[in-house]
């Protein structure tokens, strides 16, 4: 009994060991997965509405494919795979839209893959419109606060197939952390003192897309208000060097070659064609005059061109379109129009392109509005003239400046009477003859506006409404490829600025200016004699790393400090 069951056991383990190795013979723990294809991806267009669905290129790299399987993970409801078992089958009932379907193959051993394949069906009596991105309202923060909600859910499509979302910071300090750039909602953190911009970019299930972008300000609350702030005091002087033929306000001022024009004004009423010329090499002066006495005239050298545009005229109600122009290398003067009359427009030239922007004037309401929202450009190369036109209607107090082939007109006065004083910036891009938007930190009128290098300055003005405005210290430093910044005058208001030897004058009224050095970038503050003062009716014009001063009785000086 004890010798058959110690066979019996002996039997067993023999068999056990045996089916142990045969089982490793054939055993999975080496057997590849399928190869998966399920076909390129396809476009068709209606009335066809069937397309082949070819998955014949799948295989298995040490066996056979045993199975497949064809099934629809997303898009329309309407559809019918003919025989979704097979390699190759036909899918029909397609309507507009973009399908994904899905592979499915599974090997000898159990052993699976899978793949897409994207088809899209278009048609063509209702072509996919593009979606529109909406990146929000631009916005404020104050810091220790230090984070701020980026919403894109405000964007829409047509055709309600918005794919994807895409957060990015095209300028602005090198701080931030965006949580979720794709997501259509998020936040971004680590922010610092500064002004950011943020771009979204929202993309269709056709590869349709838009962007639009939201400014986020972040400021300090410990350095928003004006004052002296403890800067250094520089001792400033005015130096004559000339007198002009007649005494009056309201001139304008304008160089070209070596000389300076100061060109009309008023005096007691009485508008003036005069101009008076300064030569700078030869330190002398020469007069001519206007074909049209007036003031508040805008003016811009370009080229070997002095442009005198439009101006007030007769008894201060009234503009006019009249542009008189000096050209230097001929020594002579000719006239031409603008479209609208006006007075105070914003001027800037780039390229082979002069621009004459908003401004109040015109005769009846339609051409005020005309003059306020048209941009007036004169093309050098042609002599030739046409008209653009603003975002918005900028009555007064608009500026222009211009940076690496593009011009800014910013601010304004965005109604008459009873406007605001606005935040738009209109860009016109001179090698891709193309408009942009963008936005002031603050809206402001009447402000100093100038540029220097990559960066451009908005300085000063006045905030608020036409009827319930106040003086702004804020200076807006824009590095058109770094981002903006933010800086405060000592004293409110700046209305004009200039460059010499390296730095900035913020003119704001009164016996002190505000200096800003552009490499060393500090400040200081600029002082005149006791009882000298500064005035908005003044002409100034800096020419050769010198200011000069017009206006102060008949008297022409230069600023030094």
């Amino acid at each position: 009994m004890k010798l058959c069951s110690f066979f019996l056991l002996t039997v067993a383990l023999f068999q056990l060991s045996c089916q142990k190795e045969l089982s490793c013979e054939d055993c999975t723990e080496n057997n590849k997965p399928p190869i998966c294809v399920a076909g390129p991806d396809q476009v068709t267009a209606l009335p066809a509405n069937s397309v082949l669905l070819d998955g014949s290129l799948s295989h298995d790299p040490d066996g056979r494919i045993s199975k497949w399987q064809w099934t629809k993970i997303s898009g329309p409801d309407s559809f019918d795979i003919t025989y979704p078992g097979d390699s190759v089958t036909v899918v029909k009932s397609l309507t507009a839209g973009t399908y994904l379907f899905e592979l499915k193959v599974t090997d000898n051993d159990k052993l699976s893959a899978r793949d897409t394949v994207q088809i899209k069906v278009n048609n063509p009596s209702h072509p996919n419109h593009p979606p529109v991105a909406n990146a929000g309202k631009d916005s404020t923060i104050i810091l220790p606060a230090s984070s701020f909600t980026l919403d894109g859910r405000g964007s829409t499509d047509l055709d309600n197939n918005i794919m994807s979302y895409s957060w990015s910071k095209i300028s602005g300090p090198s701080l931030f952390n965006i949580i979720d750039a794709n997501s259509a909602q998020t936040q971004v953190t680590d922010l610092e003192k500064g002004i950011y911009l943020f771009e979204l970019k929202v993309t269709d299930s056709d590869g349709l897309f838009s962007k639009d972008t939201i400014q986020v300000s972040v400021i300090d609350s410990s350095t928003t208000s004006c004052g002296d702030v403890n800067r250094p005091h520089v001792n400033a002087q005015l130096i004559p060097c000339g007198t002009l033929s007649k005494e009056r306000v309201a001139m304008t001022v304008a160089s070209v070659g070596n000389k300076i024009f100061f060109a009309g004004g008023s005096l007691y009423g009485r508008h003036s064609s005069r101009v008076d010329i300064y030569d700078i090499t030869t330190q002398s002066w020469s007069t001519a005059e206007l074909s049209q006495g007036r003031s508040q005239i805008s003016a811009i050298a370009a080229g070997n061109k002095i442009f005198f545009a439009g101006g007030e005229i007769g008894d201060g109600t009234l503009e006019t379109k009249t542009v008189d122009i000096y050209d230097a290398s001929t020594n002579t003067w000719s006239v031409a129009a603008l479209s609208e009359s006006g007075r105070n427009m914003a001027v800037a030239a780039a390229g082979n392109k002069v621009f004459f922007a908003g401004g109040e004037g015109g005769f009846s309401a339609s051409s005020r509005l005309n003059r306020a929202e048209s941009v007036d450009i004169y093309d050098l190369s042609s002599s030739t003239w046409s008209v653009a036109h603003l975002s918005e209607p900028r009555w007064i107090g608009i500026s222009a400046v211009t940076v690496d082939n593009k011009v800014y007109f910013a601010g304004g006065m965005n109604g008459f009477g009873i406007g605001f004083a606005t935040d738009k910036i209109d860009i016109y891009d001179i090698l891709s003859d193309s408009w942009s938007t963008s936005t002031l930190y603050e809206g402001k009128t009447g402000f100093a506006a100038i540029s220097d290098g990559d960066k451009i300055f908005w300085a000063g003005g006045e905030t608020g409404s036409f009827q319930n405005g106040h003086l702004s210290c804020v200076v807006e430093i824009k590095d058109v490829n770094a981002g903006n910044s933010i800086a405060y005058l000592s004293n409110p208001g700046a209305y004009q600025s200039f460059l010499k030897d390296g730095k900035i004058v913020f003119f704001a009224g009164g016996n002190t200016f505000d200096i800003y050095d552009i490499t060393r970038r500090n400040w200081s503050i600029g002082v005149l004699p006791a009882g000298i003062k500064l005035n908005l009716s003044y002409a100034s014009i800096s020419v050769n790393n010198t200011i000069y001063i017009g206006g102060i009785s008949n008297q022409v000086w230069k600023l030094e400090f």
